[in-house]
């Protein structure tokens, strides 16, 4: 079990894994596998905070570092796929050159708001 502090994060996973739509709950199961990362997890609470129309503060090595290790966690999925591994890697390049153009427009973003420190 883990030692850790529930956030806004955790109670949006909680409402959506117990959605009656098929695709909204496993979506909730990727997301929470993936937040094993206290990094991943502070930028998916920043995101819910500020759906909730709030503002709070995040360092940007905690973003670079949530996008990386979302990169791996997708890095790992594709390299259990039954893809060939030259599909694998174009797969691979593919999402890291995506996760780092969407981790780049979310700073530039959280910048503007004054959210990024």
């Amino acid at each position: 079990m883990e030692n850790r502090e529930i956030t806004l994060a955790d109670f949006f996973l909680d409402v959506l894994s117990k959605s009656q739509d098929k695709g909204a709950k496993q979506m909730a199961e990727r997301i929470k596998a993936a937040v094993k990362s206290p990094e991943i997890l502070e930028l998916v609470n920043i995101c819910v905070i500020n759906a909730l129309g709030f503002k709070s503060k995040i360092s940007s090595k905690t973003v670079d570092d949530a996008i990386d290790g979302i990169i791996s966690f997708v890095h790992a999925e594709i390299d259990s796929s039954s893809l060939s591994d030259d599909d694998k890697e174009k797969e691979k390049n593919s999402y890291k050159q995506f996760a780092k153009s969407l981790g780049k427009i979310l700073k530039e973003n959280l910048r503007a708001e004054q959210q990024l420190i």
